[in-house]
């Protein structure tokens, strides 16, 4: 069953057209254990040279060790190239103001392209992975090109995997007597893809049985509306870029406004401004229309005579975070002591792998200390009156299970301390810039 959906992936979306050169992320799960070793019995009826690599990212200590020593064993009985390499993610996060996870993904791709000497990369995303994007990108209010899903192939990133379920693939490593490695962090419910994993997708499930088939069905529909509409806003763009950096609005008006707000994109891709929401996008719109200046996170355009450009660069606060371990013995009647203070300890036992300080993130979210339920970012930062201006600024410090405490705002109820807390972490803030929101 899943030997012969990869075919139909594969001669589908003509995925061997670039090259038969294949090397496989493996990352120990199930899903990359079932693709190594369906391929691995393909290989010889789709003409493929097959290999495997592995980034030990340094994240998860002892258990990133024990998954690298794990596939080089499959590779070595299946006779399998493997290429392994470990990288201090955390190390390089920090050096270059990165969050964890964007580091990881960058240095994973860079690494995968170096050892894949051009071939193609084979990834083990299926269609349970498709769904869970497409419904994370829904939770955020995405435009269309976010429901398409998850491409079968891209440049030379291929999917062979996208028609098989999470279900299907456990199956065939059963039936084959395959193991595989479990990365602990898939079952902790604080990260937004694995609530809707663990509690969104089995009630979809109940009303559609066959409902990652269905997404498939969407994703490649809404994919070529979306195609046509990014291939008229290329067009578009070409045509009223100026020198400078300056974009044309002559007749802008006269312009659907699907393809008018991809030109706007591409114009703040062009001026390196940064992500800008969906939001920002329609305010820019209405200013490209009426005139005056649409004030960005991170960016001030101005719109006149005809014409959009970029007025500055919006200055960013900056901030050093400091985190102390402190013993409850240093602290003086710690069980009496002001929440409000409180806010800024953490239990250090209560820590899920490693912690890491940066901004926030799409999908992030928190359920606060004597707060009721777990909320997204934005809605806390909208309930504490945070400016929008600064938002993407503010620290945030998150463990291997999400947001465990944000700046102004205080700790997550599952990281927060209490009369058995021992090892505790206290957390000072200093503001580089303007006035001081710091708690020193």
């Amino acid at each position: 069953m899943i030997e012969n959906k990869v075919l139909e992936a594969i001669k589908n979306f003509n995925m061997l057209k670039k090259s038969k050169k294949v090397t496989v992320a493996l990352s120990g799960g199930a899903d990359s254990v079932c693709l190594l070793h369906t391929l691995f019995s393909l290989k010889e009826r789709l003409g493929i040279e097959l290999s495997a690599a592995h980034l030990n990212h340094m994240i998860r200590g002892e258990e990133a060790d024990r998954d690298q020593d794990f596939v080089k064993k499959l590779c070595g009985d299946l006779g399998v190239p493997i290429f392994c390499e470990r990288i201090d993610v955390p190390k390089y996060a920090k050096e270059n103001s990165l969050s964890v996870e964007l580091a990881a993904r960058q240095l994973r791709y860079e690494f995968l392209r170096r050892v894949a000497g051009g071939g193609l990369i084979a990834t083990a995303h299926n269609s349970g992975d498709n769904l869970e994007t497409v419904l994370f990108n829904l939770t955020r209010g995405t435009a269309i090109k976010g429901l398409t899903g998850i491409p079968a192939i891209r440049e030379d990133i291929i999917r062979p995997l996208i028609f098989c379920s999470r279900a299907e693939i456990e199956e065939y490593c059963k039936d084959m007597g395959l193991t595989f490695v479990t990365d602990s962090t898939n079952l902790c419910d604080d990260y937004t893809r694995n609530k809707i994993r663990h509690n969104i997708v089995p009630l979809l499930r109940e009303l559609n049985p066959s409902i990652e088939y269905a997404v498939l069905r969407m994703g490649e529909a809404l994919s070529h509306d979306s195609d046509y509409l990014e291939e008229k806003a290329e067009a578009e763009f070409k045509n009223r870029i100026l020198e400078d950096n300056v974009l044309s609005l002559s007749g802008f008006k006269n312009l659907h406004n699907a393809v008018a707000i991809r030109v706007l994109k591409r114009f703040c891709d062009t001026v390196r401004v940064g992500d800008v929401s969906s939001s920002h996008l329609n305010l820019l719109y209405n200013v490209a229309l009426s005139g005056g200046e649409a004030q960005l996170p991170k960016a001030v355009f101005e719109s006149e005579s005809g014409k959009l450009h970029l007025k500055s660069e919006r200055n960013s606060k900056s901030f050093s975070v400091e985190m102390v371990e402190v013993q409850k013995s240093e602290i003086e009647d710690f069980e009496k002591i002001n929440n409000l203070l409180l806010k800024n300890y953490i239990d250090c036992d209560k820590i899920k792998g490693k912690l890491v300080c940066r901004t926030r993130e799409s999908g992030d979210s928190i359920k606060l200390k004597n707060k009721n339920g777990t909320k997204p970012l934005t809605k806390v930062y909208n309930e504490y009156r945070i400016p929008a201006s600064i938002r993407d600024t503010l620290p945030v410090i998150a463990d291997d299970c999400g947001v465990v405490w944000i700046y102004k705002v205080g700790v997550a109820e599952r990281a927060a301390t209490d009369s058995n807390s021992t090892n505790i972490l206290k957390i000072k803030v200093y503001e580089g810039l303007g006035e001081n929101y710091g708690n020193k």
